[in-house]
């Protein structure tokens, strides 16, 4: 999707988990590791967003895992929603910027199957903690942030 304001920009990105591993994504504008996840579209709630940036971009159906102890809690008048885990503002170009909401998130599957045309032959790899320390290392495209997103999804999806 196309920004949708000058300045700031929403977006949702998950850091998916299947037993050992968390799977990575190398973003094709920007040359550097991530979770699947984009903008958040108007009249979408972010878990909605997340969900159907994973779906588009990798093929999976997944679940939001919530903070440790933390439970949804519906009610007549409320819908809770699962809260991310982290949240961060990162700078797109000199006038432009993006605050994206982190969510970890399990799937059953490891089978990455983009589903839309401009996600086909995208660099995706599930890795191990071991394989996170060792990109850190030796693979600048592996920002310190994503490394900790990646590392805190493999502690708390289990």
């Amino acid at each position: 999707m196309a920004h949708l304001n000058y300045y700031l920009d929403l977006c949702a990105e998950a850091f998916v988990v299947n037993g050992d591993a968390v799977l990575l994504r190398l973003h094709e504008k920007y040359d550097i590791w991530a979770g699947p996840g984009g903008h958040i579209d108007p009249g979408e709630d972010p878990n909605e967003a997340v969900l159907r940036e994973v779906w588009e971009e990798v093929g999976l159906k997944v679940e939001l895992v919530g903070p440790t102890d933390w439970q949804k809690s519906d009610t007549e008048t409320n819908d809770d929603l699962f809260p991310p885990l982290f949240i961060n503002r990162h700078k797109i170009n000199d006038t432009h910027t993006h605050s994206c909401l982190v969510f970890m998130a399990r799937s059953d599957s490891r089978e990455v199957n983009p589903q839309t045309e401009a996600d086909k032959g995208v660099v995706c790899k599930w890795v191990t903690k071991q394989d996170l320390d060792e990109m850190m290392k030796n693979d600048n495209r592996l920002r310190k942030e994503t490394y900790r997103y990646a590392s805190t999804a493999l502690k708390l999806v289990i």
